[in-house]
C-alpha cells in the first residue's frame, strides 16, 4: 500500500475515481484518518442501500462503532431521464446489458443535468456512534477507504447508493431499447404477482411484425460471467474464467460461422 487509492492489488480504476472526487470536494486529505483503519481490516462489515452506506467499524471498544455515509437518492423523473439518456447510446447500453460499467457513463448522467457521484460535500451526511466529535472520523473514514474498494469489484452499487438496483435499471434500459426499436413509447415497467405473471405467460403481450434479429458477436465478452459475478467454487480454481471466456469465444466463432456461411448451413 503506497497511497491513499491503495488498499489492495487489481483494476483499480472506480477506486481511484472516486478518490478523485472525493478530492475534488476536499474531503480526500480528512478522509486519510481512516487508512490505518482499513489496512488493518477493521471494517467488519459494509452494506450498501439506496441512500445510505453502513458499516460496522472495530475501534478501541469491545463493540464495534456503526458508521453511515448518506447520499441523495435520484427521484423517479431523475431516473427516468438517466436511463433514457443510457439508451440513447448503444454502447452504453450494450455494455451495461452486459454486466459491465462504461468507464465514461458519468457523461451520460451530465448530460441530462445529474451527477452519479455526490458533486459538493452538502450532498453527503456522515454518522457514527463513536463519541469523536470530528466529522468524518476515523471509522467513517475507514468505510470511504473499503467503499472504494468496493467499487473497483462491483461499479453498480453506485447505482445502488444513487437509488435503484442494478436488475431494474437494466429491465427499464431494456424496456426504452426495446421501445425505440420498435418505434412505440416506452411502456412503464409495472411489478406483477406470479399469479398473475403465470396466467399470461403464454400470451403474446403485442404485434410480432417489428420483431427483428441480428446475429452478431456480443459487444460485452464473457457478459455473463461478469454479470453474475466470481461464483464461490472458483477459489479454488483461479483460472476458469480464462478458461470459460476462451471456450465462449469460440462458441461465437461457430455460431458465426453457422449463421454465414453457406456450406455450414447447407
Amino acid at each position: 500500500m503506497t497511497n491513499s487509492n491503495d488498499i489492495r492489488s487489481g483494476n483499480e480504476w472506480w477506486r481511484n475515481r472516486f478518490w478523485a472526487v472525493m478530492k475534488s470536494i476536499g474531503l480526500a486529505r480528512r478522509l486519510e484518518r481512516g487508512k490505518r483503519y482499513a489496512r488493518a481490516q477493521r471494517v467488519l462489515a459494509l452494506v450498501v442501500e439506496p441512500g445510505l452506506v453502513t458499516a460496522r467499524v472495530q475501534g478501541s471498544r469491545y463493540e464495534p462503532y456503526r458508521s453511515q455515509v448518506g447520499l441523495q437518492v435520484f427521484s423517479d423523473a431523475e431516473w427516468a431521464r438517466a436511463v433514457g439518456a443510457l439508451a440513447s447510446q448503444a454502447l452504453f447500453s450494450a455494455k451495461l446489458l452486459g454486466g459491465e460499467m462504461p468507464e465514461n457513463i458519468e457523461e451520460a448522467f451530465a448530460a441530462v443535468g445529474l451527477s452519479l457521484f455526490p458533486a459538493t460535500p452538502d450532498e453527503l451526511w456522515m454518522d457514527c456512534s463513536c463519541p469523536d466529535a470530528v466529522a468524518p472520523c476515523k471509522h467513517i473514514a475507514a468505510l470511504h477507504f473499503v467503499l472504494a474498494e468496493r467499487l473497483d469489484d462491483d461499479p453498480f452499487l453506485l447505482f445502488l447508493w444513487r437509488g435503484r438496483a442494478r436488475d431494474r435499471i437494466l429491465r427499464e434500459l431494456r424496456l426504452r431499447r426495446a421501445a425505440e426499436a420498435s418505434g412505440q413509447a416506452p411502456v412503464p415497467e409495472v411489478g406483477s404477482s406470479i399469479e398473475e405473471a403465470i396466467e399470461r405467460f403464454w400470451k403474446v403481450g403485442g404485434s410480432l411484425d417489428a420483431i427483428s434479429f441480428t446475429i452478431e458477436p456480443p459487444a460485452v465478452s464473457a457478459s455473463l460471467l461478469k454479470r453474475l459475478g466470481m461464483p464461490s467454487f472458483w477459489k479454488s480454481h483461479p483460472e476458469i474464467r480464462g478458461s470459460l471466456e476462451r471456450l465462449y469465444a469460440k462458441v461465437t466463432e461457430r455460431a458465426m460461422a453457422l449463421a454465414y456461411s453457406t456450406r455450414d448451413r447447407e
